[in-house]
């Protein structure tokens, strides 16, 4: 019985070995899969396939299929490559934004959540234009293939960026809430080139607006703790100087009200940075011109931040999660309720800001 265990231990690994290489010479497993509507209603779907040569990273093709539905593209598209298109590989799924609001999420999205083949942490985008172009668009790191370079594009905005953390799971538990909000990141082609472009933000099945670059820094310390998030404003000053700030660590903390007569939350953001640039020629270590700094950052975020909170409140979007917030401390509140002060509710922002360090020398 021994030896005959010590047999089997010892062939587990020429099995394994094995293995691998039958499934990738049998399979197409696509790497990032994304989806256009067409003129007739159908569904162009392309599955973005990596080619396995050796010595040549990065090669890849795109298999494309029309279906009515999207479930069905895969099938479609299967059966007319030389082997089966499957999804375990899946990184990246692109929606076209007219594809999305002509449809709504909630179907789009049904089929994948139960597709056993993709896993929840799956990144979900939409395009502004066509992802056709997008998919097709040569990436610049010629190693990788265009589902790696995009994911890995959207990975890098969420970690050292502006871009809130998201995914199939997460987006769809906001979107399933009663009332629920939810966002996920924007791309596009500028100038050839594939970019980041801002957040859509979703009500129940249907997206709504938009929150350009520009406000990534303030929605995602709303929505999110930064990590290394980046804000760059111009001094009030003779020269209107642009300063960077890196924020190594920030976010924000809510007071409720429990008052039913006059509803009130206070955002406060808390943020720590360092100057990461300044196009000021003056030394920045003086602690006057420090706090000079802080102060007029802290008036630009809350600006920023009441702009977007009184934007949000006038569409009925809490993506911020403030409807949570508030039933926390008031348990009889009901959605309908929530609904008739939300828009109409007295929400405050505090802002303090810390430069711990320049990052300019002496």
């Amino acid at each position: 019985m021994t030896k005959l265990l010590f047999l089997v231990i010892l062939a587990l690994p020429l099995l394994c070995s094995c293995a691998e290489p039958r499934v990738v010479d049998e399979v197409n497993m696509s790497q990032a899969i994304g989806y256009d509507i067409l003129k007739n209603d159908h569904v162009e779907g392309m599955f973005v396939i990596p080619i396995f040569q050796q010595d040549k990273m990065g090669k890849y093709q795109i298999l494309t299929g029309t279906s009515t539905t999207t479930s069905d593209v895969q099938a479609v598209v299967s059966k007319k490559a030389d082997k089966p298109v499957l999804l375990g590989q899946t990184r990246i799924i692109l929606f076209s934004e007219k594809m999305v609001r002509e449809i709504g999420m909630t179907e789009l999205t049904d089929y994948l959540y139960r597709e056993p083949q993709l896993g929840n942490r799956v990144i979900l985008a939409i395009v502004e234009g066509k992802v056709k172009n997008v998919i097709n668009t040569k990436p610049p790191n010629t190693n990788v293939n265009i589902g790696i370079f995009l994911s890995d594009l959207i990975n890098q905005q969420n970690e050292t960026g502006n871009g809130p953390d998201t995914n199939l799971h997460l987006f769809l538990g906001n979107a399933l809430e009663t009332g629920g909000d939810s966002y996920l990141p924007l791309i596009k082609l500028i100038n050839d080139e594939v970019a980041v472009s801002g957040v859509a933000l979703f009500h129940e099945n249907k997206m709504v607006t938009k929150v350009r670059t520009d406000d990534m820094f303030i929605f995602k310390t709303l929505v999110q703790h930064h990590r290394r998030g980046i804000y760059k404003f111009k001094l009030k000053d003779k020269k209107e100087s642009d300063i960077v700030v890196e924020s190594i660590r920030s976010g924000s903390s809510y007071e409720v009200s429990s008052s039913e007569r006059n509803p009130s939350i206070t955002i406060k953001i808390k943020i720590k940075g360092q100057i990461k640039e300044s196009m000021r020629s003056e030394n920045l270590t003086n602690r006057k011109m420090i706090k000079k700094i802080e102060k007029e950052m802290e008036a630009d975020l809350t600006k920023q931040a009441n702009r977007l909170i009184k934007d949000l409140q006038k569409k009925s979007l809490d993506p911020v999660g403030l409807k949570e917030k508030y039933h926390a401390k008031n348990k009889k509140l009901t959605y309908e309720h929530w609904k008739k002060i939300y828009p109409v509710m007295d929400i405050n922002i505090e802002t303090k800001v810390n430069i711990i360090q320049t990052g300019v020398s002496e």
